[in-house]
């Protein structure tokens, strides 16, 4: 049942774009999925048709009682995974569990509770280095890294990799599992330069299957679809469904069939 950080240290890289389309796919599949936000900007919560002023419930009550927050926290969607979603009270976690001893391991008990009933859980985590960043780091079996294929992008992967180092303190075993390339261009000469460096420093790290820049991804999330169901003929779409299959074979789930797990 792993348990899957997606992280960047930059936004608009793709990020909850990512955490939603490919968990969609992995449900289409047959698999048990469950999606967290950790966001406070709800990206991922309104991207499933979620209005985070509505809701009564959520990661942040998580955190501060991890036991029994987990399970009122999590909600159905109407895309065949469950979600724990965000609201913007979840801005005020840092300052109210700044005392909180173990305040980096909150997450991570509270998914120890329910992480039997999904085959994957992913968590979508916020762009900056802070308390939701490290929960979700310390929480995760290994990270997905959404790399924009762009320089700036790049360089950034420099210092998730320092603050990878630092976490290990806390979870020696989380490293970087893959890196997808997002928001692909190959008709551009940057594009292509960047995913040529990518995979030559990380080698297999780095999914063959690649995203490409579509304006169906950036229509989605407007009116709380996945782009699966949003354009499923899509470039994008089909390209999120070629990557569940590859995260599948990457962590084990072996060969997918039509929706169903060998």
């Amino acid at each position: 049942m792993p348990v899957i950080g997606v992280v960047m240290q930059k936004g608009g890289v793709g990020k909850s774009t990512t955490t939603l389309s490919l968990g969609t796919e992995l449900g289409r599949l047959g698999l048990r999925v469950l999606l967290v936000d950790m966001d406070a900007q709800s990206n991922l919560t309104q991207a499933v048709g979620l209005d985070p002023t509505q809701i009564t419930t959520s990661v942040f009550d998580l955190l501060m009682d991890p036991v029994r927050g987990v399970e009122s926290a999590i909600q159905p969607t109407a895309f065949d995974v469950d979600i724990i979603p965000a609201t913007l009270g979840l801005a005020r976690a840092e300052l109210v569990l700044a005392g909180h001893v173990g305040r980096e391991l909150l997450l991570r008990r509270a998914l120890q509770l329910v992480r039997e009933r999904y085959d994957f859980i992913l968590i979508d985590s916020p762009p900056s280095l802070g308390l939701l960043t490290l929960n979700t780091m310390a929480a995760a079996d290994s990270l997905l890294v959404p790399l924009q294929a762009h320089i700036f992008a790049l360089h950034a992967m420099a210092h998730l990799e320092e603050t990878i180092a630092l976490i290990r303190q806390l979870h020696p075993s989380v490293a970087i599992q893959g890196i997808l390339m997002t928001m692909v261009d190959r008709r551009t000469s940057v594009n292509q330069a960047v995913e040529q460096a990518a995979r030559e420093r990380y080698g297999s790290l780095v999914f063959e299957t690649t995203i490409p820049f579509n304006i169906k991804l950036v229509e989605a999330p407007a009116v709380g679809q996945p782009i699966g169901l949003y354009a499923p003929n899509s470039s994008s779409a089909q390209a999120y469904a070629r990557l569940a299959l590859e995260v599948c074979e990457r962590y084990g789930r072996g060969k997918m069939q039509t929706g169903v797990a060998n």
